[in-house]
């Protein structure tokens, strides 16, 4: 074979690859970013995939770090890991009183109702909708909707479709910051006008937090890694003032076969505050 016509075969191979490339990762998005997809595939995509399209990335870090996302919604610390669904929750505090709580999550991980019972057994229900930006961008929360309030959220976007602000028409806020590979490491938390909440700033590191600034405070969050089920599972969050701990939350817990606590023991420097039960349908 002359010279020539090994460099033609040579390089319409190459193109030949290349676009079988371009074609798989267009496959990719094509199959991912989609309106409806469940939370459950594109984990398992991320999860497996070696060279992911950064198209199917971005949708999915825009998804997982919707503020009520099962994976990233905080309530009493504990996050939901992921799951879809119905949940039901029971709380009991030291002093023998119970609060029963409900959470209901879509295909896709996202909060749809929270209903949340007070100390003075009132039961505040909240309902979420969410608006669907296409294939670059995914979902975001729109708006939540409880008893007489009804708080809206506008999303902002960079260049590259990712997700880096949600403003809310009370005045909070949440704003994002990622990596050069595109990891979130950085949330900021700003509260609504006239709240008496503070300003929280959360550093996160494959996925989980592990810092916490609010209120003058400094918070280190620790975990246990299961390998059962690939995930972390938190055990305390420590309170660190000039290099010394001063107050520690503990989390004793049981998890079941898919990677969710079905129960909690919280204790604050060694006295317990609560026990968390969870039930998932």
């Amino acid at each position: 074979m002359s010279k020539r016509l090994l460099l033609t075969v040579v390089t319409a191979t190459m193109m030949m690859a290349s676009m079988s490339a371009q074609t798989a990762a267009g496959g990719e998005s094509a199959s991912y970013c989609r309106e409806g997809v469940g939370l459950e595939s594109l984990t398992a995509y991320m999860d497996t995939a070696r060279n992911y399209d950064q198209v199917v990335k971005v949708f999915y870090s825009n998804l997982v770090n919707n503020p009520t996302h099962s994976y990233r919604i905080e309530h009493l610390d504990l996050g939901f890991n992921g799951c879809t669904g119905r949940v039901l929750e029971q709380v009991v505090l030291a002093g023998g009183s119970k609060r029963d709580n409900m959470f209901v999550f879509n295909d896709q991980g996202l909060l749809t109702q929270s209903s949340i019972q007070g100390s003075k057994g009132t039961t505040t229900v909240v309902n979420y909708s969410y608006s669907y930006g296409g294939t670059a961008r995914g979902y975001s929360i729109k708006q939540s909707k409880s008893k007489g309030r009804t708080i809206n959220y506008a999303p902002i976007f960079d260049t590259d479709g990712r997700r880096v602000a949600i403003k809310c028409d009370n005045g909070s806020r949440q704003d994002y910051t990622y990596d050069e590979q595109g990891h979130l490491t950085k949330l900021v938390i700003t509260p609504a006008k006239g709240s008496k909440a503070a300003k929280r700033v959360l550093m996160y590191q494959d996925g989980y937090v592990v810092r916490e600034e609010t209120a003058g405070k400094v918070l280190r969050y620790h975990y246990d890694y299961d390998s059962a089920t690939g995930k972390k599972f938190l055990i305390a969050i420590k309170e660190v003032k000039d290099g010394e701990v001063v107050h520690e939350r503990t989390f004793d817990y049981d998890i079941d076969t898919h990677g969710r606590y079905t129960r909690v023991e919280i204790a604050l420097d060694g006295k317990r505050q609560m026990t968390i039960t969870r039930s998932y349908q």
